[in-house]
C-alpha cells in the first residue's frame, strides 16, 4: 500500500525550479554538503537550524548524481513521507479509537494522497511539521521513559522547523506533565534535546540562549501585525504583479485605527477589545485556510476546480473531525493521554491559524486529522442515521461544514496584491 501511494504521488512532474521559501530551504540544505555559509543560504536568522537538514537525503542524492535531478529527489523524498503519513501515522491515529482494518488503511492512504499530492514537488516544511506533531501525540501511547523522550523530541523538532508550533508543543507538554507527573519531565528532556542544535547555533552567533532564531522578534512583530487584519496570504505563481496576494478584513483594519499590534499580547488585547467582530474575523481566517486552491501550497488560479477542491478540503476537515469527536464522546472507557494529545495538537493548530498571517498550507494538520476521521468509519455502517440524537448530530455536522465553507468565502472578498500595509485594507 505504501509503495502504491508513493508511486501515485511520483507520477506528477517534478518542480523545474524552487522559488521563495522552498529555494531558501533547499539552498540551506545544499550548503551543508557543499560548504559555504548555511546560516546565510538557509536564512537561519529567521528559520530554525533543523530546516537545513530536513531535505538532506534528497540533497545527498543530488550530490551523487546531478543538479538537474533536484526536483526529482525532493519529489521522491516527499512521496516517501506522504506514504508514511497515509499508511502508518493516520491508521495508527484511527487505532486510538478503534481497530485498524484494511478499509481504514485504504481510505487513509487515498485521502492523504489527494490532500498532500500538491506538496510533494517542493522542499517545504508543512507536511514535515504535521507529521512530527502527529508522531509526538502517537508516541505518548508508550509507557516507558524512552517513548516520552521520543515524543518530546518530535514535538521539539516540529517547533524548531516551524516556531508557530509553539502552542501545540506547550499544550502537549502540559498534558504530559499532568497525566504522567514527574515522568513527564522525560518529554521535556526530549524537546530540549531536539533544540540543542539551535541553542548551540545561538551561542556560536553570540545571541541569547533562547531556542529561537535570532531575528524571531522581527518576524513575530510582522505576524502579530498581519494577524490583526489579514484573513489569508497566498503565494502566487506566474503572476506579473508578484507572488504576494493578501486578503484583507476592512472591518478589522478600520477597528485598529491606524495602529496594528506588534506582539501577541497586543494581538490578544485587539481581539478582546473588538469582540464580537473579532470572532467573525477569526472564523473567516479558519474557513479561508481550508479554501485550498487545487495548486496548494501555491496559488495558480483554476476557476471552478478551485472552488470544488476547497469544498472537498472543508468537508474532509469538518466531517472527519466530527467523526473523531463522536468516537471520543461515545467511548466506554476513559480517555487516554494520546487521545487527548491528538485533540490538543488539533486545537493548537487551529489557534495558530487565528494568531498568524495564515496561509492555506498552515492547515495541513487539521486536514490530515479530518482524513483520519473519515477513515475511522470506512468499514462501518454509520449509526448516524438511526435515532434522534444521531440525526441531530448529522444535521449539526452538515451545518458546521456549510458555515465554515461560507464564512471562508466571505473572508476572501478583499484581495490586495503586492506588499500590504494597514491603510491599504481599511474600508475608507
Amino acid at each position: 500500500m505504501a509503495a502504491v501511494l508513493a508511486g501515485t504521488v511520483l507520477l506528477q512532474p517534478a518542480a523545474p525550479v524552487f522559488l521563495w521559501d522552498a529555494s531558501g530551504y533547499w539552498n540551506g540544505t545544499q550548503s551543508v554538503l557543499r560548504g559555504g555559509s548555511t546560516f546565510e543560504a538557509g536564512y537561519l536568522s529567521l528559520r530554525g537550524v533543523l530546516t537545513s537538514f530536513v531535505y538532506l537525503p534528497a540533497a545527498v542524492l543530488v550530490e551523487l548524481t546531478s543538479d538537474s535531478l533536484a526536483g526529482v529527489a525532493v519529489l521522491a523524498q516527499n512521496a516517501a513521507l506522504i506514504a508514511v503519513i497515509g499508511v502508518v501515522l493516520l491508521p495508527r491515529l484511527v487505532g486510538l479509537w478503534r481497530p485498524v482494518t484494511t478499509p481504514v488503511v485504504l481510505v487513509s492512504a487515498a485521502g492523504t494522497g489527494v490532500v498532500l499530492r500538491g506538496f510533494a514537488p517542493f522542499p517545504l516544511m508543512d507536511i514535515w511539521v504535521a507529521a512530527l506533531l502527529l508522531t509526538a501525540a502517537l508516541l505518548l501511547h508508550g509507557r516507558s521513559r524512552w517513548w516520552l523522550v521520543a515524543a518530546g523530541a518530535a514535538a521539539g523538532a516540529a517547533f524548531n522547523i516551524r516556531p508557530a508550533a509553539l502552542l501545540p508543543l506547550l499544550l502537549l507538554a502540559a498534558a504530559v506533565l499532568v497525566a504522567r507527573r514527574s515522568s513527564g519531565l522525560w518529554f521535556a528532556a526530549g524537546a530540549v534535546g531536539a533544540l540543542v542544535p539551535q541553542f548551540l547555533l545561538n551561542r556560536w552567533r553570540g545571541t541569547a540562549w533562547l531556542p529561537f532564531p535570532e531575528e524571531s522578534g522581527a518576524l513575530t512583530e510582522l505576524q502579530a501585525s498581519y494577524a490583526a487584519y489579514i484573513v489569508r496570504y497566498d503565494t502566487v505563481i506566474d503572476d506579473e504583479a508578484g507572488p504576494r496576494l493578501f486578503f484583507c478584513s476592512p472591518g478589522m483594519a478600520d477597528a485598529l485605527e491606524g495602529r496594528a499590534p506588534t506582539s501577541f499580547s497586543e494581538l490578544a488585547v485587539t481581539f478582546l477589545s473588538n469582540f464580537p467582530h473579532a470572532l467573525l474575523f477569526s472564523a473567516q481566517k479558519i474557513g479561508a485556510a481550508l479554501h485550498w486552491p487545487l495548486s496548494t501550497p501555491y496559488r495558480i488560479d483554476e476557476p471552478g476546480l478551485d472552488g470544488l477542491f476547497a469544498l472537498l478540503i472543508t468537508t474532509i476537515t469538518v466531517v472527519g473531525a466530527a467523526f473523531l469527536l463522536r468516537h471520543g464522546l461515545r467511548a466506554r472507557r476513559g480517555i487516554a493521554l494520546e487521545q487527548v494529545a491528538v485533540g490538543l495538537v488539533w486545537i493548537g493548530s487551529l489557534a495558530t491559524l487565528v494568531t498568524s498571517a495564515t496561509e492555506t498550507r498552515f492547515a495541513v494538520l487539521l486536514v490530515l486529522v479530518g482524513v483520519a476521521g473519515l477513515a475511522s468509519v470506512a468499514d462501518r455502517r454509520p449509526d448516524l442515521a438511526r435515532g434522534g440524537s444521531a440525526r441531530r448530530w448529522v444535521g449539526w455536522t452538515l451545518l458546521a461544514m456549510v458555515a465554515v465553507y461560507a464564512v471562508g468565502i466571505s473572508g476572501l472578498g478583499h484581495p490586495v496584491p503586492g506588499i500590504v500595509v494597514l491603510e491599504m485594507c481599511t474600508g475608507g
